[in-house]
């Protein structure tokens, strides 16, 4: 789903809080069955303390990403929890393809022109 580069710019967008170090893990594994894996880690590290996402791997990035948030505000850390739920969203958004962009003023002025048209 995303590259390490990708998965630590995600990671580093994210975090709304103190100046914050980050460590961004992709564990890709095959088991004895045949099955294929792939595990998420986050970590946020603020002053001389360490915030992981769980002490277990993620199947989903972006879980990963909340819960290392999540356990830094539980910590008391000053976090936005918020803001890295909307960069969680935006981005979920953006791989499904929404359009997240709002229309430019030329499509807006044309919206008006038409719809001053049918009401005239």
């Amino acid at each position: 789903m995303f590259t390490t580069l990708q998965f630590s710019q995600l990671i580093a967008a994210a975090w709304a809080g103190p100046v914050a170090g980050h460590s961004a893990a992709i564990v890709h594994g095959v088991l004895p069955s045949g099955h294929q894996y792939t595990q998420y880690q986050v970590s946020y590290h603020v002053g001389g303390a360490c915030y992981i996402s769980t002490y277990d791997a993620q199947q989903c990035p972006f879980q990963a990403i909340a819960s290392a948030v999540a356990a830094a505000a539980a910590a008391g850390v000053q976090v936005s929890r918020h803001r890295a739920q909307h960069i969680i969203s935006r981005t979920a958004a953006a791989l499904c393809g929404v359009q997240l962009t709002r229309p430019g003023f030329a499509c807006r002025a044309r919206r008006h022109r038409v719809a001053r048209r049918v009401h005239a």
